[in-house]
């Protein structure tokens, strides 16, 4: 499911924006223009150019200025930085497919989280017990 991996693209973005020291804004300044450049350059081969564009918050023009300016903006010790720092969070958390995921862990993270729900809601009926016999004792 595409869905799946363009959501782990966007946290991939998140990671590279905090370890950059920047939060995730849209705004014109150097460093964030500069950090969003070197995110598109390092997954441009991991998504479309809109897809891209969608995970930034940007036009995918933005993401072909990005993929044109890369090569004259590795002469810049910032950029080459945020690029690196982009490579490294790739290489650290690896995209996966939805094809490539253990469909037995997952069912069995389902049934625990139905556990987890099936207690709340028992933690939940006790509570409005409690409730209403409070509220008939203090009426």
């Amino acid at each position: 499911m595409r869905a799946f991996e363009l959501q782990q693209m966007a946290r991939a973005k998140n990671a590279t924006l905090a370890r950059l020291g920047l939060e995730d804004r849209d705004t014109r300044k150097r460093e964030y223009t500069l950090a969003r450049g070197a995110f598109v350059n390092a997954y441009r081969h991991k998504a479309t150019l809109m897809e891209l564009g969608k995970i930034i918050g940007k036009d995918h023009s933005t993401v072909i200025h990005a993929i044109r300016e890369h090569g004259s903006r590795l002469n810049y010790k910032d950029y080459r930085w945020a690029y690196k720092i982009a490579c490294e969070i790739r290489e650290e958390y690896p995209i996966e497919t939805a094809e490539s995921v253990d469909s037995k862990s997952l069912e069995d993270e389902i049934k625990k989280l139905n556990d987890m729900v099936s207690e709340l809601v028992k933690y939940k009926e006790l509570y409005l017990s409690l409730k209403k016999t409070f509220d008939e004792f203090s009426s």
